[in-house]
């Protein structure tokens, strides 16, 4: 059966099949989401050639998410998280299984700008200055013609609501790291995407501006409500910023558990202080543990 965030606790075995356990049971007989109120992810297998071999990234991986959700993947290195926002990007093609994105097929939803994708660094264009990197994929698709079937956000606006008005005509090489990564999660919503997915965007930041760019992820996802798929390696980030954690096993990638983070929104500077944090961690750590076959 496919794997349903956001319900209750999905733990899901080695085979890739979920098992709704406790109070989830009941609740998710009653949820029958259209196929356009969410991300499916059906039986997806990717496998890479090594030589003679293939490796296998990614087996057997169901999940649905429904509109609106934060869902962050976590897990081992190499136990293919990025491989799977790929697919879902359309980056990637699954050797097998299915994907839709509210409805529409992968292929169509990136053509239509309805994913955007926020790489590990923020890949801007060092001769470019602020504004120009963000318009640059309005005017890439301009001149190749294409349409988007909504309205795009205007990159002006988009930067000061990031808090960026200041340093509009300055190159890359002048900003902040975190600076820079808001300028490339400003470029991703430049035509205001159904689905943000988010490839360990700070990861490469300091402790203290790491944190500081979760929190203004926070504000722009409370006024928004973007659909968002996040991987990271951090517990503490995915329990921050999550309404849901998708815990995955070591190579070949499949979904071990489906955690819920009940904790109320919107999330103040102190809730890593709070028991119902700590709470949704352990749990968290404790799968991870399971995972690598380490003693809890």
């Amino acid at each position: 059966m496919q794997t349903t965030v956001g319900l209750s606790t999905d733990l899901v075995s080695e085979n890739g099949t979920g098992q709704v356990i406790g109070h989830a049971a009941s609740f998710a007989n009653d949820v029958s989401a259209a196929s356009d109120d969410k991300v499916s992810i059906s039986g997806i297998w990717k496998a890479y050639a090594t030589g003679n071999e293939s490796t296998a990234a990614v087996e057997d991986v169901n999940l649905q998410i429904p509109r609106g959700q934060f869902v962050t993947l976590i897990g081992p290195s190499g136990c293919g998280k990025s491989t799977l926002l790929r697919i879902v990007a359309g980056l990637l093609t699954p050797d097998r299984g299915s994907m839709s994105i509210f409805g529409e097929t992968v292929s169509h939803a990136a053509e239509s700008k309805h994913i955007g994708f926020v790489p590990q660094t923020p890949a801007l264009l060092p001769w470019r200055t602020v504004i120009e990197n963000v318009k640059l994929p309005l005017q890439v698709n301009r001149r190749r013609g294409w349409e988007c079937d909504h309205q795009s956000n205007d990159p002006r606006e988009l930067l000061e609501r990031f808090g960026l008005g200041g340093v509009l005509d300055r190159r890359p090489y002048e900003l902040s790291g975190g600076m820079q990564q808001r300028v490339a999660i400003a470029r991703a919503f430049v035509f205001d995407p159904m689905i943000l997915l988010m490839d360990e965007p700070f990861s490469a930041l300091d402790e203290f501006t790491r944190e500081a760019q979760r929190r203004g992820l926070l504000e722009l996802w409370q006024s928004n409500q973007k659909t968002v798929l996040f991987v990271t390696h951090s517990v503490a980030e995915a329990v921050e910023l999550s309404d849901v954690i998708v815990v995955m096993s070591s190579q070949p990638g499949r979904i071990r558990a489906v955690i819920p983070v009940d904790l109320p929104r919107p999330r103040g500077n102190l809730v890593e202080n709070s028991d119902a944090f700590h709470k949704v961690e352990v749990e968290v750590r404790s799968v991870l543990r399971r995972t690598w076959g380490q003693p809890e």
